[in-house]
């Protein structure tokens, strides 16, 4: 059996295939959420995928998707798949399920995204048993680059920004106020542009300013998303994301300060996934 298995964000998409040899293969394209990205766009990205993969056939296609929780979104996108890899089995899961198996495989724990968006589940070892529900980056996001973003664009223009990340976002963005309202309201993927303003918490992490950011942000995600799940008394916490693992001590603080214990961070699920499925389908003798 030949396994192509995504890890989809709204930014970024990874896809591994995974050949009759045990021969793996990375791919990546864009994000493919579809609240963000129409379906014919889906489609042609998964289309330039195909052209890479030239004569090698796929038999299942397993995608994990930001924006898949609705089955009508869900099925657009395995539509969408379905129109590029005709003879393909394609199953579509969310982000969130992707998360959770790669940071806890078959244990009990609350699995966290922190990336572009944000989210977070009950996972009991095996599916999802609870999940917040997902406001996207209009009205939720707690936490994530998408969050971020929105906050120091803000502050830039509001001049409340300390001078030498002024400065800096300046030389790396065109900061005029008509360009960013054009990428946040009428371009495609205005949430991943906002979101890509949050590379400065990288580069000024030791910054007052930006660890004062961080905290508020990660103490308003445990506020509004892990006290969620209160009513299951589970403490262990695990995360994926780039947003997690770049700013690890500082959510490893506010975590503790609220009583709940820092698990895992997983920077990239995928690979997690990979092994999760080839160690299954060795079991299965199916490669």
């Amino acid at each position: 059996m030949t396994l192509l298995i995504a890890d989809s964000g709204s930014t970024k998409t990874e896809w591994i295939l995974i050949d009759r040899t045990h021969q793996k293969t990375l791919f990546s394209t864009k994000g493919l959420n579809p609240y963000f990205t129409p379906k014919e766009q889906i489609a042609s990205e998964v289309g330039g995928l195909v052209a890479q993969l030239g004569e090698e056939k796929v038999d299942k296609v397993l995608f994990y998707g930001a924006g898949c929780s609705s089955p009508a979104m869900a099925k657009l996108v395995k539509d969408a798949i379905s129109s590029q890899l005709k003879n393909s089995e394609v199953i579509i899961n969310t982000d969130l399920l992707a998360a959770a198996k790669a940071c806890f495989d078959d244990r009990q724990g609350v699995a966290c995204i922190l990336g572009t968006g944000s989210n977070s589940c009950v996972y009991d070892g095996e599916k999802i048993i609870d999940q917040i529900p997902s406001l996207g980056f209009t009205l939720g996001d707690e936490g994530s680059g998408g969050y971020f973003g929105k906050k120091l664009v803000r502050d830039y223009y509001y001049n409340i920004m300390p001078e030498e990340l002024h400065k800096s976002l300046e030389n790396k963005f065109d900061m005029s106020l008509e360009t960013t309202l054009d990428y946040m309201y009428r371009k495609p993927r205005g949430n991943a542009y906002i979101a890509s303003f949050a590379y400065i918490l990288a580069e000024f992490s030791e910054h007052p300013y930006i660890q004062d950011v961080v905290e508020k942000g990660f103490n308003e995600f445990v506020i509004k998303q892990l006290h969620y799940f209160n009513k299951h008394n589970i403490k262990n916490i695990g995360f994926v994301g780039s947003v997690a693992a770049y700013n690890q001590d500082i959510l490893q603080r506010v975590l503790e300060e609220k009583g709940y214990e820092l698990d895992v961070i997983v920077q990239k699920p995928i690979d997690r996934l990979v092994d999760a499925h080839l160690a299954k389908l060795a079991k299965q003798s199916l490669l």
